[in-house]
């Protein structure tokens, strides 16, 4: 049996799994239908990129598959994410109906027996374990086609050369690099075709992270020191005609009484949404240059009496675990690391973000704010405006402005809200057509009637056959209970039993179902990307053009070639149906377009919108 094409796996159609997800799956597949070539996905730190990892096997893969992290942190992650005992995303996320079902999983270490590694349908592991020059890799252990897909998490890593050698010892097998951004540190580009990206703009309007703004601190008046000059007091323009700004970024990285202010700042913010949101344990995650700076930040932090978490690469593993045990009970108020040690790392209440160095490398400033991008959960807030809006706080002279912009960016772009009264039918191309000749007709305005399972809810039937097993084996288990020798540790085992008969008996009724309906379902998930995609980049394009959505004022350059819109039609409605009017003249009408066509269509949105870009410049 090939696990991950015979097993009826809950992706399309489940709304559970989060549209950039389903997005990205799809691609997947799709692209490597037609290609071999290494593919890239660049999903927003906290949209859900370990989810992505455990589901885009399914109905791709032919073999056992890999996942490579980056470090100890990211491993863990993906561990959590899988391990039944954890947060076990298949179960949780209704991927998979019965815990019989699940794929074997297997944590790679040197340890690991040969005999673990041939059963496993998931193998996990970070770079270090699965090459090195000395020990038990894992490239040592087994042939180089024993994987038929490998996926690189974090996979702005991938350049390195430890991990080339490992993918050219795989050298035949799918590659799939996910990331949050396509970039290393050093600007060279992350391996792969990118076949899909999700601009953090888009989650941040579906809310599925937290919303970003920033707040600098700055001095009405700096001076400084130089050895060239002792005892002189300098003002910035001064200072600079002897040292560059790089000297002065740093030097007001490193200074107290600049950090001092940077400090006071974040604990105002972090006291403000504890009074706001008392129930919420929110948290500062503050950034130092080393791991000496990172200790005069705890000092500094602790004598305003708050309570400190350190966490660096040259901590023991012990105490690196022992720190995120403190972080995780909420024991203390701020986190502070240095470097990119909480690559990977998941604390949703990590809500304050303050900066104590400057950045040079566009890919790691993003990557530490993406740490307090991880949305926390809409039943334990207060108000997502209120606890899911993340604050960067940093000096102005360590020169982070250049960096923010490209978040400031997208954080301007989420504010414009995508179009919801504008959907993408045939209704206007049809008008449009009918009017042209003209003939007016009733059919001509009736929208397509949708023919797909608009009442068949996979995550509902999971609902229900789980209440449905777990109500059978209780009154099974109950009828036992009165009778002489069964105890209650027999009757709980009893129970465990009827509870897995029944769910095997369940998954014979859904999984038939689920596989026989996959192409229905895809077709239903591609219409409604679709209908995301345009209103998304027409709210993006507006953004960026400051354009308002909802004044009509693109109605005289468009009313020529759009005789359906009237004078006092939006422009975010004019822009949707022009996109809609496009795409039927090329593809003909929604309804009669297959799933292929349907593809080229979301793939064609990008198109269409530069052409409007650069009409509206």
């Amino acid at each position: 049996m090939n696990y991950f094409t015979e097993t009826a796996a809950n992706i399309l159609g489940n709304k559970k799994l989060r549209s950039p997800q389903i997005e990205a799956y799809i691609k997947a597949l799709e692209h490597f239908e037609n290609s071999n070539e290494d593919a890239l996905i660049v999903l927003p730190t906290g949209t859900g990129k370990s989810g992505l990892i455990s589901i885009v096997p399914f109905g791709l893969a032919k073999g056992r598959v890999l996942i490579i992290t980056p470090g100890l942190v990211t491993k863990q992650s993906i561990r959590k994410t899988q391990d039944l005992l954890e947060d076990n995303f298949w179960i949780n996320f209704d991927v998979i109906f019965s815990a019989e079902d699940l794929p074997v999983t297997c944590e790679f270490t040197s340890d690991t027996h040969q005999s673990s590694l041939e059963q496993a349908h998931f193998v996990y592991s970070n770079i270090q374990q699965v090459y090195n020059e000395r020990g038990q890799s894992l490239i040592k252990r087994v042939a180089p086609d024993f994987f038929d897909l490998i996926i690189i998490d974090e996979g702005h890593h991938a350049p390195a050369g430890s991990w080339q050698k490992t993918l050219a010892h795989f050298s035949k097998a799918k590659k799939i690099f996910v990331t949050g951004t396509p970039f290393r540190g050093d600007n060279q580009e992350v391996p792969g075709k990118l076949i899909h990206k999700t601009p953090l703009s888009e989650v941040m309007r579906d809310r599925y992270v937290k919303w970003l703004r920033k707040e600098t601190v700055s001095a009405h008046e700096l001076y400084f020191t130089i050895a060239e000059q002792p005892g002189t007091r300098l003002s910035k323009e001064q200072v600079l005609e002897y040292k560059d700004r790089e000297w002065v970024e740093r030097s007001v990285a490193l200074s107290p009484e600049c950090s001092m202010d940077v400090i006071d700042l974040s604990i105002q913010k972090l006291d403000e949404l504890r009074k706001t949101s008392p129930k919420v344990p929110h948290k500062i995650l503050a950034v130092g240059c080393s791991i000496t700076h990172a200790e005069d930040l705890r000092t500094w932090y602790q004598s305003k009496n708050l309570r400190v978490a350190v966490v660096h690469s040259y901590m023991d593993q012990a105490d690196i675990a022992a720190a995120f045990r403190v972080i995780d009970n909420h024991q203390c108020d701020v986190v502070i690391s240095v470097n990119m040690l909480m690559e990977g790392y998941d604390h949703r209440y990590l809500t304050v973000l303050a900066l104590f160095r400057p950045y040079r490398s566009e890919n790691a400033f993003a990557q530490i704010v993406g740490r307090v991008l991880r949305a926390i959960p809409e039943e334990e807030i207060t108000a997502f405006e209120i606890d899911n809006n993340a604050v960067v706080i940093y000096h102005k002279e360590t020169g982070l402005d250049a960096m923010w912009m490209a978040f400031q960016t997208e954080v301007d772009r989420a504010k414009h809200q995508r179009t919801r009264d504008y959907t993408i039918t045939d209704e206007d191309y049809t008008r449009k057509e009918q009017e042209l000749g003209g003939v007016s007709t009733s059919e001509a305005f009736v929208s397509d009637q949708d023919s797909y399972l608009v009442d068949l809810d996979f995550n509902k039937i999971f609902s229900e056959k789980r209440a449905e097993v777990e109500s059978i084996a209780t009154q099974k288990v109950q009828a036992l209970a009165g009778l002489e020798g069964y105890d209650a540790d027999v009757l709980a085992q009893l129970k465990s039993v009827f509870l897995n008969a029944e769910t095997k008996k369940a998954a014979q009724i859904i999984d038939p179902n689920l596989v026989e309906k996959r192409p229905e379902i895809a077709r239903k998930q591609l219409r409604e990307i679709l209908t995301k995609k345009a209103q998304d980049e027409v709210a993006t394009l507006l953004s960026d053009l400051q354009i308002p959505e909802k004044a009509s004022t693109l109605y005289p350059i468009f009313k020529n070639h759009l005789p359906m819109v009237k004078p006092n039609t939006p422009n975010d409605g004019i822009l949707v149906s022009f996109i809609n009017t496009k795409l039927a003249k090329k593809f003909g009408r929604v309804a009669d377009r297959d799933n292929g066509l349907l593809t080229r269509s979301i793939e064609d949105v990008e198109v269409i919108i530069n052409e409007l870009r650069r009409m509206l410049k």
